[in-house]
């Protein structure tokens, strides 16, 4: 690559490194510049906090993550008592194997948390607010 297109894709200042992540996370949301922009104004205004691009993303990760029915039932296990991975594959009827990679994604995104006690790992809920959450969509499907 030539020295000048390597100067002209550089960010020139911190400002410029922003947005160039910004315009990289909107694309990765499937967003326009200008529709991340937009989502970012219209969340941060109904939540009541200042928002960014990546905590949009971050918020659609644990969306889709609970978008999916075998992981959510891991999560409702969660909620009711930490358990090990095999209580929670033979539980859920999963393989030890893929219940552990969804514990890992469900870990990653703070959904849930490990802790070692002796040889086993338990999962928990990592928070109040996942179970808020959890809850609240029960109550509003079943609402009439």
């Amino acid at each position: 690559m030539s020295e000048s297109k390597t100067k002209s894709q550089a960010p020139v200042n911190e400002a410029d490194a922003e947005g160039g992540q910004e315009c990289d996370t909107a694309a990765r949301l499937g967003l326009s510049t200008k529709q991340g922009e937009a989502v970012t104004r219209d969340a941060s205004r109904a939540t009541g906090q200042v928002l960014s691009l990546p905590d949009i993303e971050a918020a659609a990760k644990i969306f889709a993550l609970l978008g999916d029915a075998g992981r959510l039932q891991l999560v409702l296990r969660c909620m009711e008592k930490p358990q090990t991975v095999s209580e929670l594959a033979e539980a859920t009827n999963m393989s030890q194997s893929l219940c552990s990679h969804h514990l890992r994604h469900l870990r990653d995104q703070r959904i849930l948390a490990s802790e070692r006690r002796g040889r086993h790992i338990l999962y928990r809920i990592d928070d109040d607010h996942i179970s808020r959450v959890v809850r609240d969509t029960f109550a509003h499907v079943t609402h009439e």
